[in-house]
């Protein structure tokens, strides 16, 4: 545009360059191609089509490879296609169990949701349990039981379990540890038991990234002996969280989000909830009075609050800020007007002392046996994990270990970072590792074991109140998958039992034991 005349405008790039608008609208439907193929490139553009559908028509004379999944040649009596099946089961979290129905079409599992009759689950599931078909399905799974790299059948694991096992035999398994996750399985107890009975001197670990190791210890500094909780929130009026995420996370959250949606319908008698927190969580989300807080000054809360609720011996925490003062005293009055129907839970990431001093509130508050509950020990067997984890370790360093089997879990990811538990299992003659997927600690092992799916494979656990239920596969296993019960029956004398057989031992020798755990008021 020149300096002073008037702006010119276009409407098209085409008007730009100087072509009629009128003849463009005319010609609205021409073709803009500027001029045809010649003969030359289209007789060479049919060439390349030409090849290019041949070659594709040859790749469907290639193998294919076998498929694991494939269609029943007889259709099940019970079996329309179409119509879904819904098969009971239970899948295992940090060792405990939450009862689901699993979706099945066609013998293929497509959803998971939860059992309505199990007290773990209500009916309710969490991102766990949905996204546990992904792990089913995933294409990335170990699939082969193999030796350094070299893939071997599962006969070969068995005799190399067999030599190492009768190598211990003089020695009555000194050089045998076995490390596990946290176990709530009776059947897979009673194997780690049977085989430290013939060899006394091996030693069994436990290691868990999942497991409540605070609780148990705030629970036995409260009450001088090992015992789990559990709480009947359907039953609360008042519930003062200390740092407790229980709505959303740890053992038993699915029921006690239940019940606490329950318990907060306008129907319903109402429900109030504290909570103090060090960030934010879904639960501090639906509190009436959240507190945000250092973690430092959380034990000082709860100090105040329970000399406030009359916890004898308790000396109230100084240090704290206006707001968090006028938090104590209303959940204070709150809780002394809800004695016998009140909760006071706190979280898994603060210290023993301060689940001690909710412990000694729910007592000094009457709440034992009424909205808290305590029972036996979930687990099969409870241990401080992280000194069972250091035991393994000094073991390993001063070359005591001969043989390790490892079921589950990757310790050389998840151990303090201290211990140096990759460096160490060098140390180690033979090691084996049953797991899901290949990681950190097969990679440093011997044996690598595809582990089954828990829809693949028969298997049973404890819920966190103690209920006992049994994890039934609902599809044959898709890679060379074995159990935990298989691979510990491999050190045994009958190795080739199945997980099935396994199971139906344990149960029909202990029909007459009581499942239920029972409760200490």
């Amino acid at each position: 545009m020149k300096p002073g005349s008037a702006p010119e405008f276009w409407r098209t790039l085409a008007q730009k360059d100087g072509a009629n608008l009128d003849d463009l609208v005319g010609d609205e439907f021409a073709s803009r191609l500027p001029e045809g193929f010649d003969d030359v490139e289209r007789r060479s553009f049919l060439k390349l089509m030409g090849a290019s559908l041949a070659l594709a028509g040859m790749a469907g004379c290639t193998r294919q490879p076998p498929e694991q999944i494939v269609p029943y040649v007889r259709q099940p009596e019970q079996m329309v296609t179409g119509r879904p099946l819904f098969y009971a089961t239970a899948m295992t979290v940090g060792g405990r169990a939450t009862g689901v129905l699993v979706e099945s079409h066609e013998g293929r599992p497509t959803k998971i949701e939860g059992n309505p009759q199990h007290p773990a689950s209500l009916g309710a599931t969490d991102v766990f349990g949905q996204g546990t078909l992904l792990d089913l399905y995933d294409p990335d799974r170990m699939q082969t039981v193999s030796r350094l790299g070299e893939i071997l059948p599962w006969s070969a694991f068995i005799g190399a379990m067999r030599t190492a096992t009768t190598a211990q035999q003089a020695t009555k398994g000194a050089g045998l540890r076995i490390l596990t996750e946290t176990v709530c399985s009776p059947t897979l107890a009673a194997q780690i038991d049977e085989l430290l009975a013939r060899f006394p001197a091996a030693v069994w670990h436990q290691w868990d990234t999942a497991s409540e190791l605070n609780g148990a210890a705030g629970l036995r500094l409260a009450t001088g002996v090992d015992l789990s909780v559990h709480y009947n929130v359907e039953n609360a009026a008042v519930i003062v969280s200390l740092d407790a995420d229980f709505l959303s996370c740890g053992s038993g959250n699915l029921r006690y989000a239940r019940q606490f949606a329950r318990r907060r319908r306008p129907e319903s008698e109402g429900c109030r909830l504290y909570a103090a927190e060090t960030m934010p969580t879904p639960t501090g989300a639906k509190a009436d009075h959240r507190l945000p807080l250092k973690p430092s000054q959380i034990e000082a809360l709860a100090r105040a609050l329970a000399a406030d609720v009359g916890v004898a011996g308790v000396a109230r925490g100084a240090g704290l800020p206006a707001d968090a003062q006028a938090w104590v005293a209303a959940a204070r009055a709150d809780l002394a007007a809800h004695r016998g129907s009140s909760i006071v839970v706190a979280g898994e990431g603060q210290p023993p002392v301060v689940h001690a001093l909710a412990h000694a509130m729910n007592a000094a508050l009457g709440n034992t046996g009424r909205t808290v509950i305590y029972t036996d020990p979930v687990e099969m067997r409870r241990v401080d994990q992280l000194q069972s984890i250091r035991d393994l370790a000094a073991a390993m360093a001063a070359g005591q270990v001969d043989t390790l089997l490892i079921l589950g879990g990757n310790p050389v990811y998840s151990a303090p970072a201290d211990l140096q538990f990759g460096e160490l299992m060098s140390k180690v003659r033979l090691r084996a590792h049953l797991s899901l997927h290949s990681n950190e600690t097969s990679a440093l092992s011997h044996w690598q074991i595809p582990e089954a799916h828990f829809l693949e494979a028969w298997s049973d656990a404890r819920a966190f109140d103690g209920t006992v239920s049994i994890v039934q596969p609902i599809i044959a296993p898709l890679y060379q998958g074995r159990s935990a019960h298989e691979v510990l029956a491999a050190l045994s004398d009958r190795p080739e039992r199945t997980s099935y057989q396994i199971v139906r031992e344990y149960w029909n020798a202990h029909a007459s034991r009581q499942s239920s755990v029972v409760s200490r008021q």
